[in-house]
């Protein structure tokens, strides 16, 4: 494996698979490596954490870091290119496009973390940038930045293909994240509830089409648990908006809060539109 803390112009004309993290590897990191690899591609993975993606500087700080453990994770899967740059690079002074990811960027996760999005989608623009890759890896847990990044894509006119890998998840159905690093394990047992919200909450609107009722089953299980909930919505999945009668494919999307720890989730799903 090539650690590299810049580019070193040896990107041109290879045949790259993104795999763009924050570090803190996991089993679901590992899961998107393990996609990138079955493109037979060359797979480079960054490791870098993005201060612009995130509104609070304590936030920042307090995210897991652990390079060492990285290292081990990317040499044993034995990918070819490991990419851990730094902010100057990142980020020079000379300059760089920051982006605007729109009036979605600032609805569900971007109300509660204004500028979380236009962090996120300029620093994905900036590997783009410096790496060129044909393909890149992006887990569905994150599903606004995936569509944000997808749409980001459309707009630049860029030619990378887009994987979206499902969601990983742990027995009791948490959706594995760096941030549950910070939970004790009462509060992974509590956490556990989130994904369990989101499939009582499908179950419901399967069987009603009533949003309210489907949400509201969703949410009283959160509160029955003592989870802070922030958000909890039913999106049309191809528009990342409130659904039509002609909607098939749904979204389920969740944000809250369990020993103080944000964590995210999502469930999709299909039903017949009623028109």
């Amino acid at each position: 494996m090539i650690i590299l803390k810049d580019n070193e112009n040896i990107f041109d004309n290879k045949n790259l698979c993104l795999v763009p993290t924050m570090g803190a590897l996991h089993e679901g990191h590992i899961a998107l490596i393990n996609a990138a690899k079955k493109t037979e591609q060359e797979v480079i993975v960054s490791i870098f954490v993005n201060r612009l993606q995130f509104n609070d500087d304590l936030d920042f700080k307090n995210y897991p870091r652990d390079i060492e453990k990285d290292i081990s994770i990317l040499n044993r899967l034995n990918i070819e290119y490991a990419f851990f740059p730094d902010e100057e690079y990142m980020f020079p002074e000379s300059g760089f496009d920051k982006l605007d990811a729109g009036n979605l960027g600032k609805k569900y996760e971007g109300n509660s973390r204004p500028g979380h999005f236009d962090g996120v989608i300029t620093v994905v623009n900036r590997l783009f940038e410096l790496i060129a890759p044909k393909t890149a890896v992006f887990g569905a847990k994150d599903f606004q930045q995936l569509f944000l990044i997808n749409k980001m894509i459309l707009e630049k006119k860029y030619n990378i293909k887009l994987i979206e890998n499902k969601t990983v998840r742990n027995n009791s159905g948490l959706a594995l994240s760096s941030r549950n690093h910070h939970l004790s394990k009462k509060g992974i047992h509590q956490a556990s509830f989130i994904f369990k919200s989101l499939n009582a909450a499908k179950d419901e609107f399967i069987k009603t089409y009533n949003t309210i009722d489907a949400v509201k089953v969703g949410t009283d299980i959160l509160i029955e648990n003592n989870i802070d909930l922030d958000y909890f919505e039913i999106l049309d999945h191809k528009t990342f908006s409130p659904p039509k009668s002609t909607t098939k494919n749904f979204i389920i999307i969740v944000a809250a809060y369990v020993e103080g720890i944000r964590l995210i989730d999502n469930i999709q799903f299909k039903v017949r539109a009623t028109k």
